[in-house]
């Protein structure tokens, strides 16, 4: 059978990354470092079982994440290939560095520029005049709080279920899907340091404690969202020690519609305070730069880069 790629590594360190934006709120800002190790557990709709981990650094207004990318063969045995690696988000300079630490080379990129004021208005104000979609995808979140608090790594954690579900309409370019978590949340204040990353951190409300992303693949997307949610607002907002079953249907070429079915389990097994050597956070000194680095190499019989 032919090999699978799961990028499981990056996969994670990008979803970490992308926490720690929803927790962003215009609070000010204390300085403070933060190393937290999370472990994740994903049995696929095959009942395969792959385990990985990954620890994100935060010193400032900076973030690092190391980790190294793994195979799967399709009968559930999985190996480690391509280089080890480190990404380095300076939100302080607006810029990711990613470095090969087998190979000694790193790459630097320029983080997305948000709109200003102006723009980020006029954005608004045409979308409000632009004509509706007929098709929509109704993305429904509900959380329950139940009423249970410990301490985890000194932290308060507070026990919620979140059922969140997304329901397009007959016509509309978007699968449906269904998610329900059961477990302990945290706050991590540290992320408020990354606030620089985020492009459109001056336009944000208050911050948001569960976020369901929209995509429709590689077609158009013809829908218009609409959003219900219920409960009340999170106190912590980091999944701290959390289990996630996920439902997809998802449209076949011969039309016919297959439902699949995955659990995640997200654990944070080690968060620390201590301070950070600055040096972590800048390219590694000796290095020499390239204009990319590839941390997902082509693998033998696959063409094309992921």
């Amino acid at each position: 059978m032919l090999f699978q790629c799961y990028s499981r590594s990056a996969e994670n360190m990008w979803r970490v990354l992308s926490i720690a934006f929803l927790g962003l709120t215009s609070l000010p800002i204390l300085a403070s470092d933060l190393t937290a190790t999370t472990s994740f557990e994903l049995t696929d709709p095959t009942g395969r079982i792959t385990q990985h981990s990954t620890t994100l650094m935060i010193h400032d207004q900076r973030s690092r994440a190391s980790g190294q990318n793994y195979v799967g063969d399709g009968q559930g045995n999985h190996k480690i290939y391509g280089p080890r690696f480190a990404m380095i988000r300076q939100c302080d300079l607006r810029l990711d560095v990613i470095a090969d630490l087998d190979h000694q080379v790193y790459s630097v990129y320029s983080l997305p520029k948000g709109p200003t004021r102006a723009q980020y208005k006029a954005a608004v104000a045409k979308a409000k005049v632009q004509p509706q979609f007929a098709e929509t995808l109704t993305i429904t979140t509900e959380v329950v709080d139940m009423g249970e608090t410990k301490l985890l790594f000194g932290r308060v954690a507070h026990h919620y279920k979140i059922h969140s579900k997304r329901e397009p309409s007959a016509g509309a370019n978007a699968e449906a899907h269904e998610e329900f978590s059961d477990g302990w949340y945290i706050e991590i204040p540290e992320y408020q340091q990354l606030r620089g990353c985020n492009p459109f951190a001056e336009f944000e409300g208050p911050k948001t404690q569960h976020a369901v992303f929209v995509t429709s693949g590689s077609q158009s997307i013809n829908y218009r969202v609409i959003r219900k949610s219920s409960g009340p607002a999170m106190t912590g907002s980091y999944p701290a020690d959390t289990v996630t079953t996920a439902h997809a249907w998802v449209k076949q070429p011969d039309g016919s519609v297959h439902e699949y079915t995955d659990t995640r389990k997200e654990t944070i097994t080690a968060l620390s305070t201590d301070p950070l050597d600055p040096a972590l956070f800048d390219a590694p000194p000796g290095y020499v730069r390239v204009s990319e680095v590839k941390i997902n190499p082509t693998l033998p019989g696959r063409t094309g880069q992921r």
